[in-house]
């Protein structure tokens, strides 16, 4: 991750509020291993477990949100406490934010989103 030209410091996911888990809406893409473990992590049978907290679109599963007074929640950001419940098996999208592709030449925007972004300086 060092070729991205930010580092992040996760001490700041405390006083954000979980930003990276709640907004407009989107895709939190999951696998089916992922669905699995997190089934298990539950207790749950995997089937149930995606059939409750799963979605399909554009032929992949992606975590359900929660619209709130218009806001977007990932099915498992406990909005009270502000972490997410499922941490320790969290999906691999998660796992990497704000380490995604999409960020490496935009990182102005992801800024403005989230407080744990240090931007380092360019290289002599």
């Amino acid at each position: 991750m060092n070729d991205f030209p930010y580092q992040f410091n996760p001490d700041a996911c405390a006083s954000c509020g979980g930003r990276c888990c709640r907004g407009a809406g989107g895709y939190v893409w999951v696998s089916w291993e992922e669905l699995e473990a997190m089934a298990a992590a539950r207790k749950m049978n995997a089937g149930l477990f995606a059939k409750q907290y799963a979605r399909r679109a554009q032929s992949r599963f992606s975590l359900q949100e929660r619209v709130i007074n218009g806001e977007h929640f990932c099915c498992f950001f406990d909005r009270i406490a502000c972490h997410c419940m499922i941490y320790e098996n969290r999906p691999e999208q998660c796992r990497t934010f704000p380490f995604w592709h999409t960020f490496k030449d935009n990182w102005q925007e992801l800024l403005r989103e989230c407080p744990g972004i240090v931007v380092m300086p360019p290289p002599p």
